[in-house]
């Protein structure tokens, strides 16, 4: 039985896959620490070898038409093991859940809202995020063309007032971080904005031509990518060597944004930006979970778990880190190595599988 009955537009799918990498223009800054003014040549980097892991995700989708993730590993590692390693997928996508929650969870109680409950962000978040699941991909794919659009028009408008206070000097000296720092800070980049979009091999069957995924996917990784680059180009420029002093470089850069004394605390916008992109990061990875979920025990709908595994992610959420700076800790030298597992190894494995056993065979192989 098909759970998700509904299909969205290829170009449908691009904005809905450029909404769900918009997120990085707030992730970068675990990369700061790190390369500090080398980070926009560590985005470029990133963004090439990214290239390379979209074409791998594409073409198992379009190798194995019509299937999702679940399905894909039955089909390529057998009934028994492929379960196992869904279950690892859904595993990785609940612990994108929490640690996207807890960000947005830390940002706004530290920088917007410092006296309320901590629970409070997060339970509405989790509801709001419940409802659009249970309306079905169609819905979260409409939405995402609304919400791409109104974070690229505040991206690129916070950035041109910025233009006046930019120095160019900040990113002097070129390519001065050891290749060690670089590598490291690629790696950060790579698995926590850019190839967590892993998720979208759930949703892929979902759309109208699935012979033709590349190009949306493409486009939408090189218009986010670019949008990064604003936002990184315009950070150091205007922060220069400040950009490690804050857990929110974007957010403290923005805030010195005075024009006549009219146009201030434009932070704010910053805020709706994070809240808008990561809403979108956590319904995606939540429909993944509950889809998988009910393939797996064969349920005929995934409705009567998205309230249970809501409930769980906020539960877990709310104990996970002691402090924003063991969550920033655990980006840069924990997170990358669980994350190239899923995202890299699997992916590619799953790929020379296929090219050596030829699937599909046959018609009907793995219906």
């Amino acid at each position: 039985m098909k759970l998700e009955k509904g299909v969205i537009s290829n170009t449908q799918l691009m904005y809905f896959m450029l909404c769900f990498l918009q997120c990085m223009v707030m992730t970068v800054n675990f990369n700061y620490s790190i390369t500090e003014h080398d980070t926009w040549i560590a985005v470029l980097v990133a963004y090439a070898i990214t290239i390379l892991i979209v074409l791998v995700y594409t073409q198992i989708s379009q190798r194995l038409s019509g299937k999702n993730l679940v399905q894909i590993n039955d089909v390529v590692f057998g009934p028994y093991l492929g379960k196992v390693i869904s279950v690892l997928y859904i595993w990785f996508f609940l612990q994108l859940i929490i640690n996207y929650s807890y960000f947005f969870n830390s940002f706004w109680v530290n920088f917007i809202m410092p006296e309320t409950p901590h629970s409070v962000f997060i339970i509405l978040l989790f509801l709001i995020s419940m409802m659009a699941v249970r309306s079905g991909i169609e819905v979260i794919a409409r939405c995402s063309f609304i919400f791409s659009i109104i974070v690229a028009a505040m991206i690129v408008g916070v950035n041109a007032l910025k233009i006046k206070d930019m120095d160019i000097s900040n990113f002097m000296p070129i390519l001065s971080t050891s290749p060690k720092d670089f590598i490291q800070s690629v790696h950060v980049m790579l698995t926590i904005p850019f190839c967590d979009m892993v998720a979208f091999l759930m949703i892929f069957p979902y759309t109208s031509d699935n012979k033709k995924l590349r190009k949306p996917a493409l486009i939408a990784l090189t218009m986010s990518t670019l949008l990064l680059l604003v936002v990184v180009l315009g950070n150091i420029a205007v922060a220069g060597l400040r950009l490690t002093n804050s857990t929110s470089a974007s957010f403290a850069a923005t805030r010195e944004i005075d024009i006549a004394n009219v146009l201030t605390r434009l932070d704010v916008l910053i805020a709706i930006s994070l809240l808008i992109t990561v809403f979108m990061k956590i319904t995606v990875f939540f429909y993944a979970i509950v889809l998988g979920i009910a393939q797996i025990l064969k349920l005929r709908s995934y409705q009567p778990i998205v309230a249970p595994v809501g409930a769980l992610a906020v539960a877990v959420t709310l104990n996970l880190y002691p402090s924003a700076m063991e969550q920033a800790y655990a980006a840069r030298f924990v997170w990358p190595f669980n994350g190239t597992i899923f995202e890299f190894f699997l992916p590619i494995i799953t790929l020379i599988i296929i090219a050596i056993r030829k699937l599909p065979k046959k018609r009907g192989i793995y219906e």
